[in-house]
């Protein structure tokens, strides 16, 4: 796994995967990433506690929060999370899938950016699981190695 000396080196590293292999292009502006309390953040996204680990809220735009547990520098499926939410910046940047209806344009936008998210872990002997459109964490404390 390759190492970066910061975050902004690492953001752009993803974002040239992401626009080598996809359609998408570089975004307007540069996001901006936001470590948050886990309390704070399942506030944000479930307004209750939850398990969110990664946020990308409407506003601010350009805006992506994580989870203070996530290491994306050390942590390849970290990485793979950063990643994620880095597209859905480039979904909303280039008004990807706006035509269809809220619902339906939030399951498009999760599905594309879960099969990228796959795409890029495979290149790493990773996988995530993934469940009625979302990503998914096993139950059990498994040792495959496999899974995010």
């Amino acid at each position: 796994m390759e190492k970066f000396e910061t975050l902004n080196e690492l953001i752009v590293a993803l974002l040239f995967w992401i626009t080598t292999n996809t359609e998408y292009k570089e975004p307007k502006k540069f996001p901006e990433v936001e470590f948050l309390e886990q309390k704070e953040l399942s506030q944000l996204a479930c307004k209750r506690d939850c398990e969110i680990l990664a946020l990308t809220p409407d506003n601010p735009k350009y805006t992506i929060y994580l989870s203070k547990q996530l290491s994306p520098m050390d942590d390849i499926c970290h990485r793979g999370i950063l990643l994620h939410e880095l597209i859905h910046i480039l979904q909303d940047d280039q008004n990807i899938f706006t035509n269809y209806e809220s619902k339906t344009k939030k399951h498009l936008r999760e599905m594309d950016a879960l099969v990228n998210h796959n795409i890029y872990l495979s290149q790493y002997g990773k996988k995530i699981l993934y469940s009625n459109g979302f990503a998914a964490k096993f139950k059990s404390q498994s040792k495959n190695n496999l899974y995010c």
